[in-house]
């Protein structure tokens, strides 16, 4: 029984010796590589929430007309995206912009196209602050008499 025993240890010993350097010796048969380029297409889309208009009295001293927070324009893009804006108003008064909630930047003329916006992809509400002067001191209009501004835009990609 002994010798059962014994030879069964040395059986077990070869087995796991003679396995495990198969083991240890195995190689790669086969590597394979693919490369995959994906293209998407931009997507941008411009949605006007609320209308970026003002209706206002022509003031009689003269000072500037501010108005806040006037219109919201919803601008999805996938990829960086520039907005231009423009206004119609009439000729005698000069309208100025400024990204609503910020304070601190400066107002921009929207004489022609007007100033850029420019923004990363995503999804963002934009609404402006407009400031409106009249271009001369003595514009010859009453106090009563209403003006219009219409602000509008236009959605690239950079």
């Amino acid at each position: 029984m002994k010798r059962a025993n014994v030879f069964l240890a040395v059986l077990i010993a070869l087995v796991l010796i003679t396995g495990s350097s198969n083991i240890a010796s195995a190689r790669e048969l086969a590597r394979a590589e693919l490369k995959v380029r994906i293209q998407i297409p931009v997507m941008q889309r411009l949605t006007v929430l609320q209308p970026a208009e003002v209706v206002f009295a022509h003031p009689q001293n003269g000072q500037p007309l501010v108005f806040t927070d006037v219109g919201r324009v919803r601008v999805q893009s996938n990829a960086n995206w520039a907005l231009a804006v423009g206004a119609i108003g009439g000729p005698d008064v000069d309208i100025s912009i400024r990204p609503s909630g910020d304070r601190m930047a400066p107002w921009e003329s929207v004489d022609g196209y007007g100033p850029v916006y420019t923004g990363p992809n995503g999804s963002q509400d934009i609404s402006w602050d407009v400031m409106i002067k009249s271009r001369s001191a003595k514009s010859g209009r009453s106090g009563n008499e209403q003006g219009m501004v219409n602000l509008y835009f236009t959605l690239g990609e950079i």
